[in-house]
């Protein structure tokens, strides 16, 4: 089975970048400009060369910008990847559209009843999830948007750490050794639940990640995959829970 999931930077594909040799200003108006592809030369901040897929996944959260390289020019254009400052980031943040909602839920719908267990044993049935907030994410080790988000998810997570009515869930694909040795690398603090598979297809999810909000009389409030501003729609979701 082949599995999607979506790219945030897919704008980036029609993106064009103005162009300028450094020793031949021009007026703004006059400036060629150069279309950025998978195929186009992007380095990192030291000058090294950077493949479509890890430059494209640098990006997908905010924390690196794109912009023309020294000695750049229209007739040889080369990109470089740059790290936003804080102040560059929450900018770019705030003018972001929100996430388009995912094709497997809508908002109200009541969701399906589960039994899931996490990689510590410990069991997870929404019968006794009522009355808690549950906020879900379907991913798997293979998908690169979902790894981009896990460290915006988990500072979600300890911002409601104080928070006893929010439980997290993080339904993956894989078996338990894969993550395992995943989550050595890269922490994940949701509660994982792995061999999710069975879980995502019951719900008819084909495309990762895919993020919803659960109230607490188990209908769904918020669902949507991937976004550079991901946690704090869900964030806002959790807080508009009553």
């Amino acid at each position: 089975m082949k599995y999607l999931y979506p790219v945030a930077l897919s704008l980036l594909l029609a993106t064009t970048v103005h162009a300028q040799a450094p020793d031949s200003p021009r007026p703004a108006s006059a400036r060629p400009v150069v279309q950025l592809t998978q195929e186009s030369t992007v380095i990192d901040a030291g000058g090294g060369p950077l493949p479509y897929p890890v430059w494209r996944q640098m990006l997908a959260v905010g924390e690196y910008k794109i912009q023309p390289a020294p000695g750049s020019s229209a007739a040889q254009p080369v990109f470089q990847v740059v790290a936003r400052t804080p102040e560059e980031k929450a900018a770019y943040l705030a003018k972001l559209p929100p996430p388009k909602e995912s094709p497997f839920f809508t908002n109200g719908q009541s969701i399906a009843a589960f039994k899931m267990r996490d990689m510590n044993g410990r069991k997870y049935d929404s019968k006794d999830l009522a009355g808690k907030i549950v906020v879900l994410n379907f991913w798997f080790i293979g998908c690169p948007p979902c790894r981009a988000e896990i460290p915006d998810l988990n500072k979600l997570v300890q911002q409601n750490a104080k928070r006893d009515d929010v439980v997290f869930l993080a339904v993956a694909l894989d078996e338990h050794n894969a993550i395992e040795k995943f989550t050595k690398d890269h922490p994940y603090e949701y509660a994982l639940v792995p061999g999710g598979r069975y879980i995502a297809e019951r719900y008819g999810i084909r495309s990762y990640p895919t993020n919803l909000v659960v109230d607490r009389e188990g209908k769904v409030v918020f669902h949507a995959q991937s976004h550079p501003n991901i946690s704090a729609f869900l964030q806002k979701a959790i807080d508009d829970v009553k």
